[in-house]
């Protein structure tokens, strides 16, 4: 199983004007994305922390974390307009 973190952000200026990004952060340790739980815990934390540190005209408005066989297909139905 992969767990997906995704970020639903909005833009600073226009509050109304809001989509889900999934960060391609890895542990620098391991090199491997964080797990279901890290991704629920401190590690889903810091890698929304760090994506906003990086896009400052964004508010961070959820996090959430997924869990699927298949990455590239949850990514895809994690970033579509239907999510």
């Amino acid at each position: 199983m992969v767990a997906l973190l995704s970020l639903v952000v909005c833009l600073s200026s226009m509050p109304a004007v809001c989509e889900t990004v999934t960060p391609d952060y890895v542990d620098r340790v391991t090199g491997e994305p964080p797990s279901f739980h890290e991704c629920l815990g401190i590690g889903g934390q810091g890698i929304a922390l760090r994506w906003l540190s990086e896009h400052p005209g964004y508010r961070l408005h959820r996090v959430q974390c997924s869990v699927a066989s298949d990455a590239r297909l949850l990514r895809e139905r994690i970033e579509s307009p239907r999510a």
